[in-house]
C-alpha cells in the first residue's frame, strides 16, 4: 500500500541555473504578479535565460486571490507561446495561478513541466496538488485538488524571503503553521505524514518569530522556508480540515488575506474540535512533544490553543474576526451562505470531528467576537 511519495523535487538554495540545465529549457514562461516584477525580483531569472540564448515571456498580472478570468488570460497566451518550462515567482497566488495553468494546460493534451520558487514561507504550495481560486461573481474562494498541479520542481532559496514585510511573515508563517497542525489532526494523518507534520510545528515555534523580528536572520529565513515545504507535503498526503474550510468562506467573503484569517480562527478551531477525544489525543501529543503543559489531554489541547494566540499576540495578528475592521452586519447577514459553503468545501471531510450546517453557524459566531460557546 503506497503510504507516502513525493512528487516535487527539492532544491534549497541558488539551484534555478542547474535545473534549467537538467531539463534542457528552449521556451520558458515565467508567472509573477506586478510588484515582483516591478521590484526586480526577475531579473535575476531573466538574465540566466538570456545568458542561455533562452526564449521568456512574463504574465505578471497575478492578483491577490487569483481568479479563474486571470487564469485564463495567462492560460490563453502560455498556449499561444507553447513553452516548455513554466516558471513562477512569488507567494500562494503566484503559486495557485501558474498550478492552474498547468492543470488546464494538461486538459489540451500538453504537459509542461512548472518550477516553483516561492517567495513567501508559507503556503507550502510548491509541494502540493492544491490551488486555490476565486469566483468573483459569488464572492467565494474555491479550493482545487488534482495531482496534475504538483510541481516537478521546489526552490527554497532564502534570498528570495530577505526583503518581506513583516504582515507577510507573520501572515504566511501562521499559515505554515494552520496546514502542520491541521496535516497532524485530520482523518487521513498517519506515521509518515505526522513525522512531517510534528517537524514542521517544531521549527514554526522555534523560527517565525526570530524571523519576524529580524529579516535578516538567514538561518530563521531558512528554516522557516523548510518548515513551510514539509508541513506542505504533509498536508498533500493527508489533508485538511475545518480550519481551511472556514477561513476560504470568511476570506473569499471579505477579501482577508488566506493566512492572516486561518491563523487568527486557529486557536478557536482548536478548542471546537478538541471535544472529539481524538483530536484532543493528536493536540495533546502536539503540546507534549514542544514541552507545552500536558498532564492531561485537556490541558494538552488548550495549552496548545493557548500558545497559538500568544504566537498570534507577538506576530499583531488579530486575536477575532472583528478585529479585521468586518462590519458586524454584514458579517451576520452573511453567516448562513458561509456556513453552506464551508459544509461543502473540499476539506470539511478531513475533518475528525464530524459538523453539520449548525455547527458551523456556531463556531462562525464565536470566531468573531471571542466569545467562546458551548457546543
Amino acid at each position: 500500500m503506497e503510504i507516502f511519495v513525493a512528487n516535487t523535487e527539492i532544491h534549497v538554495g541558488d539551484e534555478f541555473s542547474k535545473i534549467i540545465d537538467k531539463i534542457k529549457v528552449k521556451k520558458a514562461f515565467i508567472v509573477t504578479d506586478s510588484i515582483m516584477y516591478k521590484l526586480g525580483m526577475t531579473k535575476k531569472f531573466e538574465d540566466i535565460f538570456i545568458k542561455k540564448n533562452i526564449e521568456y515571456k512574463i504574465f505578471d498580472e497575478v492578483e491577490v486571490d487569483p481568479s479563474f478570468e486571470v487564469v485564463n488570460k495567462a492560460l490563453d497566451k502560455v498556449i499561444d507561446f507553447l513553452p516548455n518550462v513554466i516558471v513562477t515567482l512569488g507567494g500562494g497566488s503566484s503559486l495557485d495561478t501558474a498550478k492552474a495553468i498547468k492543470y488546464f494546460v494538461k486538459k489540451s493534451d500538453l504537459s509542461i513541466p512548472l518550477i516553483a520558487l516561492p517567495t513567501t514561507s508559507g503556503t507550502g504550495s510548491e509541494v502540493t496538488s492544491y490551488a486555490v481560486l476565486t469566483d468573483k461573481k459569488n464572492n467565494i474562494k474555491i479550493p482545487l485538488k488534482d495531482d496534475v498541479m504538483i510541481p516537478e520542481y521546489a526552490i527554497l532559496d532564502s534570498e528570495l524571503t530577505k526583503t518581506l514585510p513583516k504582515s507577510v511573515v507573520a501572515d504566511s508563517g501562521i499559515d505554515a503553521l494552520t496546514h502542520a497542525i491541521e496535516a497532524y489532526t485530520c482523518k487521513g494523518a498517519n506515521f509518515y505524514t505526522q513525522m512531517y507534520a510534528l517537524s514542521a510545528i517544531r521549527l514554526i515555534f522555534k523560527n517565525l518569530f526570530r524571523m519576524y523580528e529580524d529579516i535578516k536572520d538567514e538561518e530563521a529565513r531558512t528554516e522557516m522556508a523548510k518548515a513551510s515545504c514539509i508541513a506542505g507535503f504533509a498536508f498533500e498526503k493527508s489533508g485538511l480540515g475545518i480550519n481551511h474550510s472556514v477561513a476560504h468562506a470568511i476570506g473569499g467573503k471579505f477579501h482577508i488575506a488566506h493566512g492572516k484569517i486561518n491563523g487568527t480562527i486557529l486557536p478557536y478551531v482548536i478548542r471546537f474540535n478538541s471535544e472529539n477525544k481524538t483530536t484532543a489525543q493528536r493536540y495533546y501529543e502536539i503540546s507534549k512533544d514542544l514541552g507545552f503543559p500536558s498532564n492531561s489531554i485537556e490541558e494538552g489541547a488548550e495549552s496548545l490553543a493557548v500558545a497559538v494566540e500568544l504566537l498570534n499576540k507577538s506576530l499583531n495578528l488579530p486575536s477575532c474576526v472583528k478585529d479585521l475592521a468586518i462590519d458586524e452586519e454584514k458579517y451576520r447577514n452573511e453567516i448562513d451562505i458561509m456556513s453552506k459553503s464551508a459544509l461543502e468545501d473540499i476539506c470539511t471531510s478531513g475533518n475528525i470531528r464530524e459538523v453539520n450546517l449548525e455547527d458551523l453557524k456556531k463556531l462562525f459566531e464565536k470566531v468573531f467576537k471571542n466569545k467562546w460557546i458551548t457546543f
